[in-house]
């Protein structure tokens, strides 16, 4: 017998907890610190301004068994023109009796809130941890991206859903190499006068990230998925980051003085999340955690964006090699992710840039 029921704010401790028991053995899975995923899921969160959502708990002779978060964005179908809902922050035991119950409370409240389809997982949305993963259980995930155990796309189709699109991440090592094409192409766009490369100011990130947030939202602004950045989303987005972002890790392309491009690349801080547990109240497992962030030797490249305007200036090209040059030299590798399963030209920079494939996440749908 499974019951499902629906939590309050009040109630956030047991959803935030479930996974961590799940997972409890796993040598792959990280937890994020649990007050942050408190912060984000309470409704005085700013993105709830522009948002609602039902979290729902599954219990079997009273213990919790399943989660699941249902909710619609309304900022998202506003901007894609769309009418759907989403569901996210789904972890169940391997019991399709347990999931079907916790897909058909997510869908009576998304029914109820006039939507016509769901899709997911969203945890909340494609500015956050999106996806799941169906290709690369053999590695701990990177920092900011989704590891679940694979039977989690069984329980999820057999529910009804289907494929919407893979979010493909690259890895690329120290010492791979660029492709003779990639150089000579690079090369030539390097030639260009007006192109300059900096690292951002850290003592100045609030200008920074502003230029960065229009860069962004221009640059991505037709891709699938995509909902834009306000302000307050990149402030949240700063502060979260501004502790672990190494200026090595960041650029901003110029162009006759204009920003044109920038990337972000961030430690995997992942290492540290694991000896953490999810909390920072622990003197011995927080000593362990600093030694770690010392020796942290890999990164993702978290963010990436050329104004359309200039895309056909080879700026992507010059980025992804100074990522690699100036970027990777600094760790032994990085992980570029993600990235559109249909996004042809990006998908072949990345690969004649030396990087190769290394794991695959989905974004199911389902009608409603």
């Amino acid at each position: 017998m499974v019951e499902i029921r629906e939590l309050s704010d009040k109630e956030l401790n047991g959803f935030v907890n479930f996974p961590f028991a799940l997972y409890k053995n796993d040598p792959y899975w990280v937890g994020d610190l649990k007050e942050e995923t408190r912060k984000l899921l309470r409704l005085d969160n700013p993105f709830w301004q522009h948002a609602t959502r039902k979290l729902f708990m599954a219990y079997q002779n009273g213990k919790p068994v399943g989660r699941i978060c249902a909710l619609v964005n309304r900022k998202y179908n506003e901007y894609r023109h769309e009418n759907i809902g989403f569901f996210g922050f789904f972890d169940c035991i391997n019991d399709v009796e347990v999931s079907a119950a916790l897909f058909q409370a997510a869908e009576n409240y998304l029914r109820a809130q006039g939507v016509q389809a769901v899709r997911g997982p969203a945890n909340p949305s494609s500015n956050h941890t999106y996806g799941l993963l169906v290709e690369g259980f053999d590695s701990m995930p990177s920092i900011m991206m989704p590891y679940n155990f694979p039977y989690y796309a069984d329980l999820i189709e057999k529910a009804g859903f289907t494929k919407a699109k893979d979010l493909l991440a690259y890895e690329r090592c120290r010492d791979d190499k660029f492709s003779e094409r990639f150089l000579r192409v690079c090369s030539r766009c390097e030639k260009k006068e007006g192109i300059t490369l900096r690292r951002l100011n850290l003592k100045n990130l609030d200008q920074e990230a502003e230029i960065i947030r229009e860069i962004y939202n221009k640059a991505w602004a037709e891709n699938w998925g995509f909902v834009p950045l306000d302000k307050q989303e990149m402030a949240d987005i700063v502060n979260e980051l501004k502790s672990i972002v190494r200026v090595e890790g960041t650029c901003v392309l110029e162009e006759n003085g204009v920003p044109a491009g920038f990337y972000i690349c961030i430690p995997n801080m992942n290492h540290v999340l694991k000896i953490l547990r999810g909390s920072l109240y622990n003197p011995w497992r927080l000593l362990k955690a600093v030694l770690a962030w010392k020796k942290i030797k890999d990164s993702r490249l978290i963010m990436l964006g050329v104004l359309p305007e200039f895309r056909k200036h080879g700026i992507d090209l010059i980025l992804i090699k100074h990522i690699v040059t100036y970027g990777v030299a600094v760790w032994d590798w990085a992980e570029l992710s993600w990235v559109l399963e249909d996004n042809v030209g990006m998908l072949r920079g990345i690969e004649e840039c030396g990087g190769h494939f290394s794991k695959r996440y989905r974004v199911y749908q389902k009608d409603l």
